[in-house]
């Protein structure tokens, strides 16, 4: 394939405007740097700040591919149409049948597509017109087989460094927000921006760096999509209760179905915590507390919990990650 040739400043520019573009994320080089740790990448691109670079187009679509995928953008690393296709065959190459009738339906969708390219007519290139096509002559498994390369296709333009960057979001918002703290608005969420939690759902390793009012906002959010009414805290002066949540039903003045409180921190969670948090559940009149935590409860915290009998879940670490997954913006991952 051919090269492509960046002047100096323009290969870090280029990248920074893809994160802040595609992602929504405002990063420094050396952030970009950072997330492309592993790669054969870094030193290329703090290089071309100064002199410039020539990368052959396959080099440019991995580094291009690589850093949407580290900063959230993609559930999985995609690495093009190409890859994706060949990962069909792999599957259907030990059945010669399955694998004819999936040649026979990409057949077809290919020769109504160039008919349509041929004759400048974008009917018969309409997607809804192919699959009628296609269903009235393979029934419904060709239009599975028909919607799956329609997502390969359009996921190969989606993701296509080579035809502009197509702006999917406002205004970025500064990575450095999410571990620092902002007072930025949500664009997507009410509680914490999607772009966030995109970010997190790929770097699940960075939960505990999170601002600490960044992972309240996190715990608020999830609570509010479950459909739960929630309040969140002021986040200094809350006594201890930094979410409160009702049930979906609920009317002004009643108790809350649960309070929660957020421990964003490395140390395993200690029974006074647990103390506390259910004294504030009696207070409040809720049925039970929660304590949700980048780290998990101690022997001694669960050893409170089970032996007096207290109203009170965990949600540690691992428990996190898991929102992080639910939550996450959905198709942006691979169709296997």
């Amino acid at each position: 394939m051919g090269g492509i040739v960046f002047r100096p400043k323009v290969l870090p520019d280029n990248l920074a405007e893809i994160a802040g573009y595609k992602a929504g994320l405002a990063m420094s080089i050396e952030e970009i740097c950072d997330h492309l740790t592993g790669t054969a990448f870094p030193d290329t691109v703090r290089d071309a700040e100064t002199s410039g670079v020539r990368l052959r187009s396959e080099e440019y679509e991995d580094l291009y591919y690589n850093l949407l995928h580290r900063i959230g953008y993609t559930r999985e690393l995609y690495q093009g149409p190409t890859i994706e296709h060949a990962r069909i065959f792999h599957r259907l190459k030990d059945n010669a049948a399955e694998l004819e009738f999936y040649m026979q339906v990409c057949s077809t969708m290919n020769n109504a597509m160039m008919i349509g390219i041929q004759n400048n007519n974008p009917r018969p290139t309409d997607p809804m017109v192919i699959l009628a096509e296609v269903k009235q002559r393979f029934g419904v498994a060709g239009v599975k087989i028909a919607i799956e390369r329609f997502e390969i296709i359009n996921r190969g333009i989606l993701m296509n460094p080579h035809r502009g960057i197509g702006r999917e979001w406002n205004t970025p918002i500064e990575l450095k927000g999410l571990f620092k703290g902002t007072e930025q608005q949500p664009e997507k969420g009410r509680f914490i921006d999607q772009r966030y939690i995109d970010y997190l759902s790929n770097n699940q390793d960075r939960i505990g760096d999170m601002h600490w009012r960044q992972f309240e906002r996190l715990t608020a959010e999830f609570y509010e999509r479950d459909g739960y009414k929630v309040d969140l805290g002021p986040g200094s002066g809350d006594d201890g209760v930094d979410v409160r949540v009702w049930k979906p039903d609920a009317i002004p003045g009643n108790s809350p179905l649960c309070i929660v409180q957020c421990k964003r921190q490395k140390n395993k969670i200690e029974k006074v915590v647990v103390k506390g948090l259910h004294a504030d559940v009696q207070f409040e009149r809720a049925e039970y507390g929660v304590i949700v935590t980048t780290s998990e409860l101690s022997p001694g915290a669960k050893t409170t919990i089970s032996a007096r009998g207290y109203d009170i879940q965990a949600i540690e670490r691992d428990g996190v990650k898991g929102w992080l997954t639910k939550l996450r913006t959905p198709g942006a991952g691979i169709v296997r």
